[in-house]
């Protein structure tokens, strides 16, 4: 059981920055120091790439890590602010992208669908946070938490340009009371009733009693590695809501069905990462045990440091099948670029546009710039994680030994 725990915590460790190597990169974008006293340093390269053409932009190709030392994340918050938009990381909620107005009507009707589901699920983060729903979208979209803002913002219209309407219902039955909340489009029409393409189209929460606490989501495994870890987790600390900043990645939905061809041991990734399999429970469980420890929670951080930087020049996730590869890295570099040449095309006025991802993408993605008329430039790094051996309870020769073994486990897995 703890070998099956260490293979799944070493896949879910290499999503923190998406690592596995698509082509050679002129060089790494992660790399540990090792300093004289004893102090171990995670570093994050940003690495600017020059267009032969001097009326293209510059692109900065920043190696992101989903879970590090707080500094880090205001040091990126701030850098990733200077540019003139960004290309950000992160799979979407099924409903977020923009709806086309040229799609047929039946298009129209499924894409609404998917944005009142996703009003839905905004609306139970709503109650799960305040105690109760909203009681219309104006509260939803006018929220303190500034992800639901966002999320409101770019789905509170229907797929014919018309907002989206909200109902409250409290329904008594043999002495019983629950609530629902909705969200309602009118249809093609715009106008209530009406069947086809002008039929209302309707999505409601499950009935709940609505003194009942709210049902907290348990923890993704992502967050209780930034706990055992005595770090940060990206989504708490950084703001991608910022207008200028484009989500450049697929919807969970194109992700789920992206893996699902490849059979459906494929989707395990997700179950773990999102808290609730077995698996992540048993995660979940030993990763508590170490949040507990002050010096197994400064060992297993250095371990994930030696990890993550060892991990770059591997093909950890391609060791999990063609699926992890070509899906979680190869498929989702293609809209990172597709967006990227109609941010070019759409804003011939920007002359800085960064790309904030995984450290792993990033040799794909230089491949990708390279055929585009690109050459790298200067790397600027940052410091991510930082961790005192001597914290570890461990003397000099003993953390030595510890992380020689894991290099050795690792190449081993490899297959080296």
């Amino acid at each position: 059981m703890l070998n099956q725990f260490h293979n799944k915590l070493l896949v879910a460790a290499s999503t923190l920055a998406c690592i596995t190597p698509l082509c050679v990169a002129t060089e790494p974008y992660t790399r540990v120091e090792d300093h004289p006293n004893g102090e171990v340093v995670l570093e994050m390269c940003t690495r600017t790439f020059v267009p032969t053409d001097e009326n293209a932009p510059r692109v900065h190709l920043v190696s992101a890590i989903h879970i590090a030392d707080k500094p880090y994340y205001e040091a990126m918050q701030d850098l990733l602010n200077s540019y003139d938009t960004v290309l950000f990381e992160g799979v979407k909620p099924a409903g977020l992208d923009p709806i086309d107005p040229g799609l047929d009507d039946e298009a129209k009707i499924e894409a609404t669908r998917e944005r009142l589901r996703l009003l839905v699920q905004v609306a139970t983060m709503y109650r799960a946070e305040h105690g109760d729903y909203p009681q219309s979208m104006k509260e939803l979209a006018e929220s303190d938490d500034h992800r639901i803002q966002s999320l409101v913002s770019s789905v509170r219209l229907d797929g014919w340009g018309n907002t989206i309407g909200t109902m409250r219902e409290t329904t008594t039955s043999n002495g019983v009371t629950t609530m629902t909340m909705g969200f309602t489009s009118f249809g093609a029409d715009g106008q209530l009733g009406g069947e086809g393409v002008n039929a209302d189209l309707s999505e409601t929460t499950e009935p709940i009693d609505p003194s009942a606490k709210p049902k907290q989501s348990p923890e993704g495994i992502q967050t209780q590695l930034a706990n055992a870890l005595r770090v940060s987790f990206q989504l708490d600390e950084m703001d991608t809501t910022n207008p200028n900043w484009i989500n450049a990645d697929m919807d969970v939905n194109e992700l789920q069905h992206a893996l699902s061809e490849y059979g459906e041991d494929s989707l395990a990734i997700l179950d773990m990462l999102g808290g609730e399999s077995i698996s992540a429970k048993i995660a979940g469980f030993i990763l508590g045990f170490v949040e507990r420890s002050p010096q197994l929670s400064s060992m297993m951080k250095l371990m994930m440091m030696d990890l993550l930087a060892f991990a770059e020049t591997s093909d950890l996730l391609q060791q999990q099948g063609d699926a992890m590869h070509q899906v979680i890295v190869v498929g989702r570099n293609q809209v990172v670029i597709e967006d990227l040449k109609a941010t070019i095309d759409a804003h011939p006025e920007y002359k800085d546009i960064a790309i904030f991802y995984g450290a792993g993408h990033m040799a794909g993605l230089e491949n990708d710039l390279v055929e585009m008329g690109y050459e790298p430039g200067e790397d600027y790094w940052v410091e991510a994680m930082r961790v005192n051996t001597n914290e570890t309870g461990l003397n000099a020769v003993q953390v030595k030994m510890m992380r020689n073994m894991i290099k050795s486990s690792l190449q081993q897995q490899m297959g080296r």
